[in-house]
């Protein structure tokens, strides 16, 4: 099989505002964070990333973190759109990834490796049928949503982690059943659950040989990090 530098697993369109969506894995990442993982990226179709988040149309694909830009202008996520986002979409648009939307490829591809869900965007809007494909596929994953307290995203319970902002988020995913990953204010620490072992410092963990971040483990937090860390209330 050609090596291949992505894969298209699905298009559609989103459960929160009906826009048009498109999920897509890309193979090897530099991320020194999460390591050399396959990551799957959830964005908007028809709209690129940095305009999305300007104009509030990341709305379709991020749903109600609160880590989205505001109205006054402030943004928390950690992420980048301009960076990484914004070439996977330009990729997509110049035919540089296999489609697969039947997946018949992509889990051979992932086979024997760990696969970070929501690279971008919230990872419970995949399909549940191509999210379990890929998921069964690989040896391991990570993913988390901001969408744990919307019934369609049931689903997710047991397979990703619910993303926690502050002690009233942790307590009511956790009584709800949910594992959490909970980010607390820049250099601030949570009284539950277990700190990610690839923010401790001095260690060399990261999520690529880390497997607590897969819904059904543990309670995981992390204090706020990347450009937007400012913005994090205690």
């Amino acid at each position: 099989m050609t090596k291949q530098l992505g894969y298209i697993l699905q298009r559609g369109t989103s459960t929160i505002d009906g826009n048009p969506f498109v999920v897509i894995l890309t193979m090897n990442s530099g991320n020194r964070k999460t390591g050399n993982m396959p990551q799957v990226w959830i964005l908007r179709e028809d709209v690129d990333p940095v305009t999305a988040v300007q104009t509030g149309q990341d709305l379709t694909i991020c749903g109600n973190c609160p880590h989205r830009k505001q109205a006054d202008g402030t943004r928390s996520c950690y992420v980048n759109p301009g960076q990484a986002p914004l070439s996977v979409w330009r990729a997509y648009h110049a035919g540089r990834y296999r489609n697969d939307l039947h997946c018949m490829e992509a889990p051979d591809a992932v086979r024997g490796r760990r696969v970070r869900f929501g690279a971008y965007g919230d990872p419970a809007l995949i399909s549940r049928a191509v999210f379990r494909l890929l998921a069964n596929a690989a040896d391991g994953h990570t993913a988390y949503t901001h969408q744990w307290r919307e019934p369609w995203a049931a689903w997710a319970k047991g397979s990703m982690q619910a993303s926690c902002d502050g002690l009233a988020d942790y307590l009511e995913a956790f009584a709800h059943g949910w594992k959490t990953f909970r980010v607390t204010a820049k250099d601030a620490t949570a009284e539950q659950g277990k700190q990610c072992p690839a923010t401790v410092a001095g260690s060399v963990a990261q999520c690529v040989n880390c497997a607590l971040c897969d819904g059904a483990k543990a309670d995981i937090w992390v204090s706020a990090h990347g450009s937007g860390a400012r913005y994090v209330a205690a």
